[in-house]
């Protein structure tokens, strides 16, 4: 596969404890809250090609925004950061689901979460939480901006999470 210019994505997992100590530790760093509210999540897939292919295609509600995702596999990077190529796309959310369904593709698996949204030292950082899962925080950027800005928050090795929602939820996908 070919990406995009600038389409990767590089990203780290920690699970949380305290939302409430994150939060304040955000704010004093002086991260900017986005946004926040309720995000659905659809998994779509044509009889398993994409799965197989370690791949994934989704379709994500969030406010009045639905934007389109395709995910490719993992990627080797230093460290154990997550990297895979990562293609995105606003659409109207009906009118793509209807694209994607006379395509072939079914939703396989849908998930929901509240979102927090973050930017920081030219970061993104989203706080999530899973009702069946707990809280999570994601940083995205580059590998040594992720790194600075875990240590500021006090992260440790064993705080990281390596797998995806899915994955979490028990749903094979990558």
């Amino acid at each position: 596969m070919r990406p995009v210019p600038g389409s990767y994505e590089i990203e780290q997992k920690y699970r949380i404890k305290n939302p409430k100590v994150i939060r304040a530790a955000l704010k004093k760093l002086g991260a900017r809250k986005i946004a926040s509210g309720f995000e659905s999540n659809e998994l779509l897939d044509r009889k398993g090609e994409l799965r197989r292919k370690k791949s994934v295609l989704r379709l994500r509600q969030y406010g009045k925004s639905t934007i389109l995702t395709f995910k490719g596999p993992r990627l080797k990077v230093k460290g154990s950061y997550k990297k895979r190529v990562e293609i995105e796309t606003d659409v109207e959310g009906v009118s793509a689901k209807g694209i994607l369904e006379a395509l072939g593709y079914k939703t396989f698996f849908h998930y929901s979460k509240t979102r927090e949204q973050y930017s920081y030292s030219s970061c993104s950082i989203v706080l999530d939480h899973l009702s069946k899962l707990g809280w999570f925080l994601e940083i995205e950027g580059s590998p040594s901006r992720i790194g600075r800005i875990a240590k500021q928050l006090k992260f440790q090795k064993s705080d990281e999470e390596p797998l995806s929602y899915p994955q979490l939820l028990s749903v094979e996908i990558n």
